[in-house]
């Protein structure tokens, strides 16, 4: 028993063993398990230290710090500053973020931005986002927080993402000082920008004023493009050898008479020396077309040394600006024969006013001497008279050159018969003729024409017409024939030409003088002239007259034999169109008598109103007078029907002049008005002064001095011409 009593309690005793050895290692493990614990939380706790740093310091560059479920919309702050928009609003209370964000938008954005801030923080367009993407941003601009920052960045990331939840963290940071360096940044590159696509419109814009521009490489002898036509693009490419393509150029484009003057200057080999101490160097050149060119050899950079290592060659087409320089060249030599023809024109003028006027005095001085000779003192008046003429005829040459040059007449075309002018003027010069002892014939032959209605300027055809038969009787000794004639040709563009010929007996001319013939003052053997032959601007005038009208002018002329003038003027044709013959008998005016006819002399110089006066009175016309227009218009209102016959009419004169006078007259509501002769009388006998008379209405333009014949002529034209208001020239 007591040896089953040992058994068992040494069994027990076992137990107690085994049992304290168990708790023992279950303490143990419990212990390792704790100590393992404790480390495991000690880690966790020093992650989430780590983490709530880097949270903490990533939150230092964010002035708002948001933990978001973007399924709910439910939010956590986890950072916000002070002194930002977003602290000023209660968003611990609101449990949404999408109404915060937009609480935020409406009182803090600017309306334009406002819509496109409130679509891209919304959970939706952030989940959408940060489905695809880790990490998304946004900019925008805010009003100014107290900070006074107006410039954010948005940023989202995504944090965890399952089945049910969807967390993200979005923050926000101000960029002002990364938006005005950007800002900066911008603008330099902007004005970088600016100042390129200037440099590039000037380099265009210059590119363009040349033919050709290259940089060359001296001491390498090689070339770039930097613009080229297409032409010259041919031949030389992009880049190459300089020496080799400039040579190229030279002998295939260059004019061959310029070619050994250009190929020295093209020597890239000496430029380096030529340009040692000039900054640029020239040449011009003509090309095979024609056309003229200046290349330009350009330093653009030097070494060290001084010696240059790299030039702009350009070449820049001048043919306009050799075109201005002949024109200058030619203006210069015209100008130099002006000058030289001015003063010309000085001395013969000063010869050919001296030469009458000492001749006058001569004839003073003779005519005091034999006072009793009335034979003496008649021939005495008519080489007065003789000489005067001369003067004024230069005088009036002088003045209607000096108005052709000047170009201050207006080209007026009129509708004018044809064959008036003519007749007028063969009457005119038939008598001039005969009193010389010449024999003057019209030749018509067959003197039908199909256009004697016609459209230009008759006072210049019957001034060159009467230039050019004035010279055929000066130069015509008596006993001479002088023959004029007209041929017609139609056009079809409802134009004329009608050339009108003029051919004497007289002296002729040299092959040597007709080649100046229209010079001013050209006068063959003038030397030996010992009368008053002329004032050698007869031709020059009739010249500038028919240029004027387009027409030619012609000299045919053989000394001792005569000369023939062959002019071809242009004309419209007139609406008023008849078939006429013209008469190579002139109308006598021996048939009209002026005795017992009322005339109306208007003229405010009472020496020119006496002299006229007494003129008419001597024909046997019954005179009243008028000092001016105005005057005149009241005579002329107040008189009876076909009182006056007649109305000479000055045109210069105070208060209403002659023109003037003659217009109102003519609209007049009176039978007579606009069938009694008006007769300008005028210092004034230019071209445009006569048809100024005639458009005013006036019958005939008399130039001054007057004297009977004129006056009396006129007048008997206007009865023949049965009052019809036609143009006249200075009789």
């Amino acid at each position: 028993m007591a040896e089953m009593k040992y058994i068992f309690l040494e069994q027990q005793s076992v137990v107690a063993l085994t049992f304290i050895a168990v708790l023992i290692v279950l303490l143990l493990i419990l212990t390792v398990m704790v100590h393992m614990r404790n480390r495991k939380l000690k880690s966790m706790l020093e992650e989430q230290m780590a983490e709530r740093r880097l949270l903490d310091k990533i939150c230092a560059d964010f002035t708002a710090v948001y933990y978001v479920e973007l399924n709910t919309g439910s939010f956590e702050i986890l950072h916000i500053n002070d002194g930002t928009n977003a602290k000023k609003m209660n968003l611990k209370q609101c449990d949404n973020f999408n109404y915060s964000a937009d609480q935020y938008a409406v009182q803090y954005l600017y309306e334009k931005e406002r819509q496109e801030f409130k679509d891209w923080i919304s959970t939706g367009h952030l989940k959408e986002q940060l489905s695809r993407k880790e990490r998304i941003a946004y900019h925008y601009r805010s009003k100014p927080n107290p900070n006074q920052h107006e410039f954010f960045e948005a940023q989202a990331v995504k944090i965890y993402q399952d089945e049910k939840h969807f967390f993200a963290l979005v923050g926000f940071r101000h960029i002002d000082d990364i938006m005005e360096k950007e800002t900066t940044i911008q603008n330099q590159l902007k004005q970088a920008l600016d100042e390129t696509r200037l440099s590039n419109e000037i380099i265009s814009a210059i590119a363009k004023s040349y033919c050709s521009i290259y940089r060359i490489d001296v001491q390498k002898d090689f070339f770039e493009e930097v613009s080229n036509d297409s032409e010259i693009h041919k031949l030389t490419g992009n880049r190459g050898c300089a020496t080799e393509k400039l040579y190229q150029l030279c002998d295939t484009m260059v004019a061959p008479k310029y070619r050994p003057l250009i190929r020295p200057f093209l020597d890239v080999s000496t430029l380096s020396a030529r340009l040692k101490t000039e900054e640029c160097i020239s040449t011009e050149y003509r090309m095979c077309d024609g056309s003229w060119h200046r290349m330009l050899f350009i330093v653009k950079k030097r070494d060290q040394s001084g010696n240059v290592t790299h030039v702009l060659c350009t070449v820049r087409g001048i043919s306009d600006s050799k075109r201005r320089e002949e024109d200058l060249n030619f203006a210069a030599e015209a100008a130099k024969r002006e000058a030289e023809m001015k003063t010309r024109f000085l001395a013969t003028m000063s010869h050919d006013i001296r030469t009458p006027l000492n001749g006058i005095i001569g004839m003073v001085n003779m005519g005091n001497q034999y006072a009793d000779d009335l034979q003496m003192q008649q021939k005495i008046r008519e080489k007065e008279m003789e000489a005067l003429k001369y003067l004024v005829s230069l005088v009036n040459d002088v003045l209607d050159m000096n108005k052709l040059q000047s170009g201050d007449l207006k080209d007026q075309q009129l509708l004018f018969d044809l064959t008036m002018v003519l007749r007028e003027l063969n009457q005119i010069y038939d008598e001039r003729a005969a009193k010389k002892g010449i024999r003057y014939e019209v030749d018509w032959k067959n003197g039908t024409y199909s256009h004697i209605a016609l459209i230009g300027n008759p006072v210049y055809l019957g001034r060159i017409l009467s230039n050019i038969m004035d010279n055929a009787i000066k130069f015509s000794q008596s006993g001479s024939v002088i023959t004029v004639w007209v041929k017609e040709e139609t056009l079809d563009d409802g134009k004329v030409f009608f050339t009108f010929y003029c051919k004497d007996q007289g002296v002729g001319m040299s092959e040597d003088f007709i080649a100046h013939a229209f010079d001013m003052f050209s006068q063959e053997n003038k030397t030996s002239r010992s009368r008053y032959e002329g004032t050698g601007l007869g031709l020059a005038i009739t010249k500038q007259l028919v240029d004027r009208m387009g027409g030619t002018i012609e000299l045919k002329s053989k000394v001792g034999v005569g000369t023939t003038v062959i002019v071809k003027i242009p004309f419209k044709i007139g609406t008023q169109d008849k078939n006429s013959n013209l008469s190579d008998k002139p109308v006598s005016l021996d048939d009209y008598s002026v005795a017992g006819m009322r005339a109306l002399v208007v003229e405010d110089n009472e020496l020119n109103m006496e002299i006229s006066r007494c003129i008419l009175e001597d024909s046997g016309m019954e005179v009243t007078c008028a000092a001016d227009g105005k005057e005149a218009v009241e005579i002329f209102g107040k008189s009876a029907p076909d009182y006056f016959g007649v109305i000479y009419m000055d045109v210069m004169m105070p208060r209403m002049n002659g023109l003037d006078a003659a217009r109102t007259i003519r609209e007049m509501k009176r039978r007579d008005a606009m069938r009694i002769p008006i007769i300008a009388m005028s210092a004034n006998a230019f071209a445009e002064d006569i048809i100024n008379s005639r458009l005013a209405g006036m019958n005939v333009h008399l130039a001054k001095p007057l004297d009977a014949e004129k006056m009396i002529v006129a007048l008997k034209q206007c009865m023949a011409d049965n009052s019809d208001i036609k143009l006249h020239e200075d009789l």
